[in-house]
């Protein structure tokens, strides 16, 4: 059998204003006020214990590595990032690609922020595209 028996005896918080001061107190069975805590906060019975105090120290442990984690992610990402816009700079003429699209052809032409690309030797279809949308450079200057 539950400890509560009737909805009416399940404890519950209600704000109770008792000579201007509005403290939380527990309602126990029959709607009698269980105290719960003095008026400076400190628990009823307790003679004045202090709760525990969770410090400093205790909050570094969590935060640092979670910091840490997040300085690590930021710093490889930007690395890569570098390593991709030299790699495309690099392009030059002659240069084999692939598109992220996963067009594979030979750069025909190379201007500052467009390629032109050719997809087909013997009917000499060319494409011309952005450099960001080049995923990878498979064979010339721009590979490593």
């Amino acid at each position: 059998m539950s400890h509560f028996s009737s909805p009416d005896s399940i404890p519950f918080l209600m704000l109770v204003q008792e000579g201007g001061d509005a403290a939380p107190v527990l309602s126990g069975q029959g709607g009698a006020p269980v105290a719960t805590s003095g008026a400076d906060g400190a628990p009823a019975g307790g003679a004045g214990q202090a709760p525990p105090q969770g410090g400093l120290e205790q909050m570094l442990i969590f935060i640092v590595p979670v910091l840490l984690f997040f300085l690590f992610i930021t710093f490889m990402g930007s690395r890569r990032d570098k390593k991709r816009r030299e790699q495309l700079n690099k392009i030059t003429k002659h240069d084999r690609v692939r598109t992220r699209g996963g067009i594979i052809g030979s750069v025909v032409e190379a201007k500052d922020d467009l390629l032109v690309i050719k997809v087909d030797e013997s009917r000499d279809t060319r494409i011309t595209l952005d450099r960001q949308y080049v995923d990878a450079v498979l064979e010339g200057a721009g590979a490593e």
